[in-house]
């Protein structure tokens, strides 16, 4: 920092590059200026206060209402997909036999996994809120075509285990219902249980 405390213009084109870097990586955000800004070069003892101040900026934002560095995705090791080995994680497969297509619940939200399908078109009743969720799904490269259906490129997280739903099967769906595990028991069902132990 300098000596009055404010940031230097190196310091807050610093910040500006590394938000956009977050940002692009979390796969959440659209950014119009497709140019990200190069790092400047700053001292290692700045570049450890830019980081904390970053580290604060991610808490803080999404307080605020600013949910755009919050990973839309999960990194896992290549090869291997952590969750499927994770007893503690029930993995729910979709109520359908046109898709394959599985999910699991995690402390981060509602996880389609990578390989998953979906079906290539939105059912025209489908909300605004779903269009531009589907659209920036296929914008990021998390969902790519394959033939007639879509494909998770990566593990997708979602809000809510209807939105999940929504994106595989391209229209409004009660993903409480549309959501079962290996014995045919629903989301909701597991839900109910769970609550009543």
């Amino acid at each position: 920092m300098s000596k009055d405390e404010l940031l230097t213009k190196t310091q807050i084109k610093y910040l500006e590059s590394r938000l956009v870097q977050l940002a692009l990586d979390a796969k959440t955000a659209q950014i119009e200026n497709g140019t990200s800004p190069s790092i400047p070069t700053l001292h290692e003892a700045d570049i450890s206060d830019m980081e904390y101040f970053l580290e604060q900026m991610k808490l803080i934002l999404p307080v605020m209402g600013f949910k755009f560095l919050i990973p839309s995705t999960v990194k896992t090791a290549p090869e291997s997909n952590e969750f499927e080995k994770d007893v503690g994680h029930e993995i729910y497969f979709i109520k359908t036999k046109s898709f394959k297509a599985s999910m699991i619940e995690t402390d981060q939200g509602y996880i389609v996994l990578k390989g998953s399908e979906g079906k290539k078109e939105l059912s025209p009743s489908c909300t605004d809120t779903y269009r531009n969720m589907r659209k920036k799904l296929k914008e990021t490269k998390i969902l790519i075509e394959d033939q007639d259906k879509l494909v998770f490129a990566e593990d997708a997280i979602f809000n809510s285990p209807s939105a999940a739903a929504n994106m595989v099967l391209g229209r409004n769906s009660n993903g409480f219902t549309e959501w079962v595990n290996k014995s045919g028991k629903t989301f909701k069902d597991i839900q109910d249980k769970l609550m009543n132990n």
